[in-house]
């Protein structure tokens, strides 16, 4: 699935929500029956077969033998399910998402913003205090907004030199939503890192850095793990350290 992720792109919103769906539950999937997929996604018969053909296959039969023969290994690791394994499963997941063309782009914007601003909530505060840090060891100017007042006050002032870096699991936190769509109307850039899904965030953002999680809804649980986000830190700023050299 990591090699198919490559193409999310080129797929239409609906198959997006497709793919995302299968990509976090590819076990559960292989027992799928096509009409149980599309109620699941509520989407239809024809956006998947659709989104299979687009990925190179046949059709969803030729999809779920793909998907059963490349994942049995990883399969039978999920039954010795440990902490060691789902850490390295974030890893590897992570690594695999990453876009180095909008990796770059997301650098060139740091590095040419007046001001680049981080903006976190709940448990992806501790990822944006990372990032500040790093980026003042460099010499960006940032600032990280976590108070939920100030982020309501800056996202009124912003300026289309500004850039703003959002942190969200979900993609779907209200207060994050809401400045997403403040810095497009003000004409400000913005880049989103959640996990890899469709939503509202990514939706609205110029830039998507996407992590793999096991959940990503935080709601009513925010202790979901932020590993996935961090590694997108480090090799965001890793990239920039290329360029600066």
């Amino acid at each position: 699935m990591d090699e198919l992720a490559k193409h999310f792109s080129e797929l239409t919103t609906s198959e997006q929500r497709v793919f995302s769906y299968i990509y976090n539950a590819q076990k559960a999937v292989t027992k799928m029956k096509i009409n149980d997929l599309a109620v699941a996604t509520f989407t239809s018969k024809t956006v998947i077969i659709n989104m299979t053909k687009k990925l190179g296959f046949s059709g969803y039969a030729d999809f779920k033998y793909y998907l059963r023969s490349n994942n049995r290994q990883h399969f039978k690791s999920e039954s010795k399910y440990d902490a060691e394994y789902y850490l390295k499963d974030n890893i590897n997941k992570t690594l695999g998402l990453v876009d180095q063309e909008v990796m770059k782009s997301v650098s060139r914007q740091i590095q040419k913003a007046k001001t680049v601003y981080i903006v976190a909530r709940g448990t992806s505060k501790a990822v944006g205090n990372y990032l500040e840090h790093l980026l003042l060891t460099i010499g960006i100017r940032c600032i990280f907004l976590d108070d939920y007042n100030l982020i309501s006050i800056v996202s009124l002032s912003l300026e289309p030199n500004e850039f703003l870096i959002l942190l969200s699991l979900s993609g779907n936190t209200t207060k994050m939503v809401e400045i997403a769509n403040m810095a497009k109307t003000r004409g400000a850039k913005t880049a989103s890192i959640t996990t890899f899904t469709t939503n509202s965030v990514s939706k609205i953002s110029d830039y998507n850095l996407y992590c793999s999680s096991d959940d990503s809804i935080t709601k009513d649980n925010d202790s979901k793990s932020r590993i996935g986000m961090f590694i997108i830190v480090e090799l965001l700023v890793a990239t920039l350290k290329d360029n600066l050299a």
